[in-house]
């Protein structure tokens, strides 16, 4: 039985004692709203009342297999409980333990640590939290409404979602107290699976394989197919997006938390997408150049108010936009060290809204390794570009990611990402960061989206089959970073200059091999990786470890220098602590 009573009380209790706001959580559940009742009519829980075409129906060859709650008007203690009993932390390769980061998948590489967090994670002892999840469960529109200050300690302060019923909680916030995907969406999906587009089809296929790389729930071949089909229908259904490198990063995690129920990931796709027309822009050919500045332009004046004393150095020597393209476009999903981080992203952005979401996790990335960033100056950008276009970037929060996503992240004025859309763009320009020299990033940033009426124009012929596994494997593997300047014009491969720029590409990919991911040389907490091919790799990667690691003492030797000259101890015990990690 849910304890209204004292779901309230706490309530009151967060929002006379709570640090942040939850404006932006609210207009974002109403702007969810107005969007589905536009599309699907109103959106009362009676709508869903004696409605035959449950969740089950949404596709005949694909049935849920977790509790069918889809046809039940209301979810009781009991049956929460029994989610909760059904589900297995090692049939879920996106959970990861809390503290040394290791796949929970697999039971003989479990520690200590990964056990610990096994016994919390497995039950809610909490009656008033448990009160929470089965409210929003039955009524999410009116639970969120109600509750927000809770809402948003429960999703983002301690600990996001519980793993048993992230699927459920994402179902409901798609399709709020609707029961069913609108009839519409279906006759899409059904009678959109022809004609795919050669070009689409195939840069898909090859995306395939290297979105989620060390997952094998992504190398199941039905995975592979179903994930095709979804991204294949939707670029006939968008013409003017088609498709672009990154939407993958969501669907496919969308698709694994989804229970593989294609139909409602492709529903969702959807609904993100047209709910945030912003959002929609930075993926499509004809929009993609002038809204990714736009978006640049004002996320740099938030840097600058959050920030001037880091803004004002990095400016000075930095070009923002190769990685923050990289990250948008990916949403902040490429390069992960660990994959319950891509589940903490989506989460976050469901209840904050898709740009106000990806705009503070990059904020609040940069702020996070502040004390690397400020420590490195001109002629040092590429320790930087390795830095944050590697997974090392999550270094600094990967152990604390309630501290991130619930303190970091929500600790900032609401009122300048409410307002940011109404900056002054002649004032980035009298800044001095308005700078036309790095246009042409934006240029190699469109050969990222495949456009079905673009590609219609050059007399491209459409095929009937989907891509399978066998044409994927036969594909050419190799891509081209967008994020160095220092990338091999002169490929050996003579079809290379037909090859799309690449958003799962880093500056490492292409760089010399002098210069390896940041967490090599810097000894950070390190994460698993894929073997080296064979013991000539091996050494390669040692021997380049081996000069980033000089390259990385000789800009601690700098700062040391400073602080002597300066006769400065303040600073004398982060730089100790950063030398022994060299060390």
């Amino acid at each position: 039985m849910i304890d209204y009573e004292s779901l309230i009380e706490f309530e009151e209790s967060l929002s006379s004692c709570s640090d942040y706001g939850t404006t932006i959580l609210q207009n974002n559940i109403e702007l969810k709203i107005e969007c589905l009742r536009y599309s699907s009519g109103s959106l009362t829980d009676s709508d869903s009342d004696g409605d035959e075409d449950s969740e089950s129906n949404f596709e005949s060859d694909e049935k849920l297999e977790d509790v069918n709650e889809a046809q039940q008007i209301e979810i009781s203690e009991d049956k929460f409980n029994q989610i909760f009993k059904n589900y297995h932390f090692k049939n879920d390769e996106f959970s990861t333990c809390n503290k040394c980061g290791r796949s929970l998948a697999n039971e003989d590489d479990y520690q200590k640590c990964c056990l610990s967090y096994i016994e919390i994670k497995q039950q809610i002892n909490s009656n008033l939290e448990k009160s929470y999840w089965i409210s929003l469960l039955n009524n999410p529109t009116r639970t969120i409404n109600t509750l927000p200050y809770y809402t948003q300690l429960l999703f983002l302060q301690q600990g996001g979602i519980p793993n048993q019923i992230r699927s459920l909680i994402w179902k409901k916030l798609f399709l709020l107290s609707n029961k069913k995907i609108p009839q519409s969406i279906k006759y899409v999906y059904q009678n959109f699976q022809h004609s795919y587009n050669v070009e689409i089809s195939k840069q898909i296929s090859k995306d395939l394989n290297r979105t989620f790389p060390t997952i094998s729930f992504f190398k199941q071949e039905k995975v592979i197919q179903n994930l095709s089909t979804i991204l294949n229908v939707y670029a006939n259904y968008d013409v003017e997006l088609g498709y672009c490198q990154g939407l993958l990063f969501l669907v496919g995690v969308l698709y694994h938390n989804f229970n593989q129920n294609s139909l409602l990931t492709f529903y969702s796709l959807i609904n993100i997408m047209e709910n945030e027309p912003q959002l929609h822009n930075i993926f499509s050919t004809f929009t993609m150049a002038s809204t990714l500045n736009n978006w640049y332009l004002e996320f740099l004046n938030l840097l600058k108010s959050v920030d001037s004393q880091l803004f004002n150095h990095l400016i000075e020597f930095v070009e923002f936009k190769p990685f923050l393209y990289q990250w948008w476009l990916s949403f902040i999903s490429s390069h992960s060290p660990d994959s319950s981080i891509i589940n903490r992203i989506i989460d976050f952005c469901l209840i904050q809204g898709w740009k106000i979401g990806l705009f503070k996790i990059s904020l609040g990335l940069i702020i996070s390794n502040k004390p690397i960033l400020m420590s490195l100056s001109k002629g040092e950008e590429e320790i930087i570009y390795q830095h944050l276009l590697n997974e090392s970037k999550w270094s600094n929060v990967i152990n604390n990611l309630d501290l991130f996503f619930g303190q970091l992240l929500l600790s900032w004025d609401e009122a300048l990402f409410l307002n940011f859309e109404k900056l002054d763009d002649k004032l980035l320009d009298d800044d001095g960061y308005h700078d036309e020299h790095f246009n042409p990033i934006i240029d190699k940033f469109k050969k990222l989206s495949l456009n079905l009426r673009s590609l219609s124009n050059q007399g491209v012929t459409s095929l009937r089959n989907r891509s399978n596994s066998s044409s994927i494997n036969t594909l050419n593997q190799s891509t081209t970073s967008v994020f160095s300047t220092t990338h091999n014009q002169n490929s050996n491969n003579s079809s290379s200059k037909h090859e799309l720029e690449s958003i799962y590409s880093d500056v490492s990919d292409v760089s010399s091999n002098e210069n390896k991911s940041f967490t090599d040389y810097l000894k950070l907490p390190t994460f698993k990786k894929s073997p080296t091919a064979d013991n000539e790799s091996t050494v390669s990667a040692a021997s380049s470890a081996l000069i980033v690691e000089n390259n990385t003492l000789k800009v601690l030797l700098k700062k040391a220098m400073e602080l002597i000259d300066e006769n400065q101890v303040d600073g004398a015990d982060a730089l100790k602590s950063d030398i022994m990690k060299v060390m």
